[in-house]
């Protein structure tokens, strides 16, 4: 036990799937001891839920989130019948994927969806780079591991924060400094050794969306047509997950923006790596809004 993730351990059956379902691997199964905590990772918890979404038995608490109040049975049927609401109350982030690989058909089906996306105003500045071909983004990963390493080993002195200050502004920084470099620091060894991917999880498929830099609005053209994309392919049966450190990396490499065919005049602003979901989750994960006013 620990103040941030509680196990019940008479309740615990030790079936794993707790440590392998953790975005932060924070959890580790013994099975002479139990559930072991990493203490070094115990701070990047960011209670995304997953570890008590997946328990069949309910026996992990979470610092902040109860059964009762924060989660919920998930509906019956299957994903492609469900009503709207439904439907989306069954999506999670999906980080951990079968080897499987995703057929074009499918994908062809996300991007059909992506193209509905309402723009801000045309015309249309979204441009879309499909990747199905698993190992182009194995060969990625160890481009992606330097652009952080680079990271880190700038932001450790006064003089390199300084230029990655400059250089992102300051809410960017801010994110670098409290999120990104915490993240880093503890997994790049495992990275580097090839034992884990915290930055494209294994997928077996992505779609980057980049855009010209002059375009107007073209982040939140993204983010929209983002949001149609991973919902498409929850209600197609695969599980999606946008991830905020691959656009960055190929953004400051030139070799990964050759590798994904991203033009010179183009910035990378998001991806979402997809795949069939290794896990059924249990149940669903509510959480409430910072404020709602109504008028």
């Amino acid at each position: 036990m620990n103040d941030q993730i509680n196990i019940k351990t008479q309740a615990c059956t030790l079936c794993g799937l707790c440590e392998d379902v953790c975005p932060v691997r924070i959890m580790r199964i013994d099975k002479g001891s139990g559930i072991l905590f990493r203490q070094d990772r115990l701070p990047l918890c960011i209670r995304c839920g997953q570890c008590m979404a997946v328990c069949p038995v309910q026996a992990i608490i979470v610092e902040s989130l109860s059964y009762d109040r924060h989660f919920f049975a998930l509906p019956a049927g299957s994903v492609s019948v469900l009503p709207f609401l439904e439907m989306i109350k069954t999506r999670r982030a999906i980080r951990a994927f079968k080897d499987k690989p995703v057929p074009e058909a499918l994908l062809g089906k996300i991007v059909e969806a992506i193209s509905f996306a309402p723009p801000s105003f045309t015309p249309i500045k979204i441009e879309l780079v499909v990747v199905q071909d698993t190992a182009v983004i194995r060969e990625a990963l160890p481009e992606m591991i330097q652009v952080y390493e680079g990271l880190v080993s700038a932001m450790s002195n006064p003089i390199g924060r300084m230029v990655v200050h400059l250089k992102h502004g300051a809410e960017k920084f801010k994110v670098l400094k409290h999120h990104v470099v915490p993240l880093m620091k503890s997994r790049l060894p495992e990275l580097i050794q090839g034992a884990e991917d915290t930055i494209t999880r294994y997928a077996p498929a992505m779609i980057l969306f980049h855009a010209h830099r002059d375009a107007e609005n073209y982040e939140t053209d993204i983010n929209i047509a983002l949001t149609y994309g991973f919902l498409a392919a929850h209600a197609l049966g695969l599980g999606g997950s946008p991830i905020d450190l691959i656009p960055p990396a190929i953004q400051n490499s030139p070799a990964l923006q050759t590798m994904f065919s991203i033009p010179d005049e183009n910035i990378p602003v998001a991806a979402l790596i997809l795949g069939y979901p290794k896990f059924n989750y249990q149940r669903g994960i509510k959480r409430d809004l910072k404020s709602v006013t109504w008028i």
